[in-house]
């Protein structure tokens, strides 16, 4: 029998657009139905509201609100002056952090304060650097779980000795795939290792397919963006003698490099960089094709979301992610890393044989597979999961 529990996420920014906040969102507002207390720590606060939809009885603390208030004006400050002076540099936070320069020791500081005042059974920590610090600040008693959205060998190699050794004083950490739980279960004595998968969570739409292919995420390097626009280069006499275009959600820092290429190759009538939304499903629900470039994937919930859409998924080998999820010519396509000649002979190969038995039959095994990612199987298997190591 699950007993109820209450939890606390510490997240860095659910105000903000990307997968693991859609995905904490998901498992915090699972939680939440099932009559479980829920707070949410974030880092920063820039917005309203969160991004995506909450359950009214999350508690949601905002620990740096960026906002035309007096605190926000003070933690803007402290902000700036930080860039300036060695004084204000972070000291706790580990140093491989990737956003390490939105941090300063006056943010570590109230990070670690509100750690010290939690009040519930269990805190969940959604990102490395986070697990470190609950590791190290939260109260014994509590229950400390560190969740991995991305994946142990994906980390620099200073930075996997730092989460190993501090990972020893977590009572429980995630993975998202079975391969990183073996990894993790070969270098961690202590805690106990789990698979806790994304929830997909999405309505279906029946909306008309147009010819399109979507891809949306962070822009920045890991999400391999700029390889998919050379491959869309490779075949851009295809792509209009089809009428295709390609439709890249996101924003980030790799944006003007984007828009460099797309420049350079003179494919602005293919592509088109469209801003973040929050209503992907319905934009995948009226393409034919996903693609997911990425060099470094812990998951890839945009891919369960247009498999779930009845699209075709097209994915690089190498990331624990695609490979978690698609089964090569089963259920979508891998391809070797980087190998942006292949990738985009795969999509013209799509493109043209779209209606043919051979893909159809790879969409309807798609979408199969996203049934193992129902919100209440994974809701039970976490909870059993807890409940299993703490009655031993």
């Amino acid at each position: 029998m699950i007993i109820v529990k209450s939890f606390t996420f510490l997240v860095h920014n659910i105000y903000h657009m990307g997968g693991t906040t859609k995905s904490i969102s998901n498992l915090a507002n699972i939680l939440s139905e099932k009559g479980h207390r829920v707070k949410i720590i974030s880092v920063f606060k820039a917005s309203t509201q969160p991004y995506f939809k909450l359950n009214k009885d999350i508690e949601i603390i905002p620990i740096i609100e960026y906002a035309k208030t007096p605190q926000g004006l003070i933690n803007i400050l402290f902000n700036r002056i930080h860039k300036y002076t060695p004084f204000l540099k972070p000291k706790i936070i580990n140093k491989n952090e990737p956003g390490l320069n939105q941090f300063s020791s006056y943010v570590e500081n109230k990070i670690i304060k509100k750690l010290q005042q939690i009040d519930t059974d269990i805190v969940v920590g959604t990102r490395a650097s986070y697990n470190l610090l609950i590791a190290q600040y939260v109260e014994e008693h509590i229950i400390k779980i560190g969740m991995e959205h991305m994946y142990l060998n994906a980390h620099p190699k200073s930075y996997q000795q730092d989460i190993i050794k501090g990972y020893e004083n977590l009572n429980i950490v995630t993975t998202l795939t079975k391969d990183d739980q073996q990894d993790y279960k070969k270098q961690l004595k202590n805690p106990h290792i789990i698979v806790v998968s994304n929830i997909l969570n999405e309505p279906k739409y029946d909306i008309p397919k147009k010819n399109v292919i979507v891809a949306a995420g962070r822009f920045d390097y890991e999400k391999g963006f700029d390889l998919l626009i050379e491959s869309i280069n490779l075949i851009q006499e295809d792509m209009r003698k089809y009428d295709y275009v390609l439709e890249l959600y996101g924003d980030g820092q790799e944006k003007e490099t984007y828009i460099n290429l797309i420049n350079k190759f003179n494919v602005g009538d293919i592509i088109k960089l469209r801003p973040t939304t929050n209503e992907l499903s319905k934009v995948l629900a009226s393409s034919k094709i996903t693609a997911v470039p990425s060099r470094v994937e812990g998951f890839g919930l945009v891919i369960l979301e247009a498999m779930y859409q009845q699209n075709i998924v097209i994915g690089y080998q190498g990331c624990y992610g695609p490979e978690f999820l698609i089964e090569h010519n089963v259920n979508g396509y891998l391809i070797p890393s980087n190998d942006i000649i292949k990738f985009s002979n795969r999509i013209i190969e799509v493109i043209e044989h779209y209606d043919s038995i051979e893909i159809q039959s790879v969409i309807n095994e798609s979408e199969i597979r996203t049934k193992q990612f129902d919100k209440n199987e994974i809701y039970s298997k976490f909870l059993n999961d807890i409940e299993g190591l703490f009655e031993q």
